[in-house]
């Protein structure tokens, strides 16, 4: 019985590079107070304008849910985390 090779999965350096920087940049986003929803839009360099435009949540929105002076909807967490790549549970407190 002969083993079958497993796929290699590449993954340009470049990308786990950035990667591993939009997590350092997050974590430190989240240390020093901030939403989820703000340190990952900063991770993504996304604006609050990319990110409603993207997402299709109003921008105004997006700045209170940041400040945590409004609680997102279901719709606007899923719309928000696929506009960002991650999970819902990703933007959570």
């Amino acid at each position: 019985m002969t083993a079958i090779p497993k796929p290699r999965i590449e993954i340009p350096r470049e990308e786990i590079r950035s990667q591993s920087q939009s997590f350092w940049t997050q974590l430190a986003w989240i240390s020093a107070g901030a939403s989820p929803l703000m340190a990952w839009r900063r991770a993504a360099r996304m604006s609050v304008s990319d990110l409603a435009r993207e997402s299709g949540v109003d921008p105004e929105t997006i700045t209170a849910i940041e400040a945590r002076r409004h609680t997102p909807s279901r719709l606007e967490l899923v719309a928000l985390a696929a506009s960002l790549g991650l999970g819902v549970g990703d933007l959570q407190d």
